[in-house]
């Protein structure tokens, strides 16, 4: 297995496994523990030279239906002017701030979910 696969695996499992972990504090912790614990448990399966397809699915539908439910968040990000969502403090008034960095937060592992299918059919073939 390429050692640059391994070692960006491993990177990403510790991101989002650091993810999961803040997500202790957040209104919403279930899901986004579960969506980013997920994550980092395939990335280390990875590691491993193991892909649990269904476990991949079951992240990808996770994190389809975390953008869709986001997208309107998104969607105000952007017609807002697009705000710094880093420094920019979440408030009332600005909800889609946290929006956005959720949406960004799905994206990175959908992102990270498709590099593992595609790896994996990569390595089949």
């Amino acid at each position: 297995m390429n050692i640059l696969f391994k070692t960006l695996n491993v990177i990403l499992a510790l991101l989002f496994f650091t993810s999961a972990a803040l997500q202790y504090n957040d209104p919403d912790p279930i899901h986004w523990i579960f969506i980013y614990g997920l994550a980092a448990v395939l990335c280390c399966l990875a590691v491993g030279g193991k892909f649990f397809l269904p476990l991949i699915y079951i992240s990808l539908g996770a994190v389809i239906l975390e953008v869709l439910i986001l997208s309107d968040g998104a969607l105000q990000w952007y017609a807002k002017g697009m705000e710094n969502m880093l420094s920019t403090p979440m408030s009332k008034e600005k909800p889609y701030i946290e929006e956005i960095r959720e949406f960004f937060g799905a994206l990175i592992v959908f992102g990270s979910n498709l590099y593992l299918l595609y790896y994996k059919n990569r390595k089949k073939n």
